[in-house]
C-alpha cells in the first residue's frame, strides 16, 4: 500500500486546519454582520417609536390647549340667567308629574 510522504501529509493536515480556521472566521464575520444589522434595525425602530410618541404628545398638548381655551372663554349659549326658558311647563324644574297623579286624572 502506498503512503504519501511526510511533507504531503503535513501540507494536507495544514490545509484542513486552515480550511476550518477560514470557515470559523467566515462564520464569525457573518454573525458580526447580522448582529450589526439587528442593532441598526433596533435603533431605527427605537427612533420611529420615539418620534411617534413625540407626535402623540404634541397632539395631546394641542388638545389640552384647546380645552383650556374653551374653559376660559365665556359661554354665549342659553342659560336661565341671560334668557328665560320659553315653552317649558310652569312646574318647578319642569319635571314630569308623578304617575299616580296622571293615573288619578284619567281614572277620575
Amino acid at each position: 500500500m502506498f503512503e504519501p510522504p511526510l511533507i504531503n501529509q503535513l501540507l494536507g493536515t495544514g490545509a484542513v486546519i486552515l480550511g476550518f480556521i477560514s470557515a470559523g472566521i467566515l462564520v464569525h464575520q457573518l454573525e458580526k454582520q447580522k448582529e450589526e444589522e439587528r442593532r441598526l434595525q433596533e435603533e431605527y425602530d427605537t427612533q420611529v417609536i420615539r418620534t411617534c410618541n413625540e407626535l402623540l404628545e404634541m397632539g395631546r398638548e394641542i388638545e389640552r390647549e384647546q380645552i383650556r381655551k374653551n374653559i376660559r372663554r365665556e359661554f354665549k349659549g342659553f342659560t336661565f340667567d341671560n334668557e328665560p326658558p320659553v315653552g317649558l311647563r310652569p312646574e318647578p324644574l319642569a319635571l314630569p308629574e308623578p304617575r299616580r297623579v296622571s293615573y288619578a286624572k284619567y281614572l277620575g
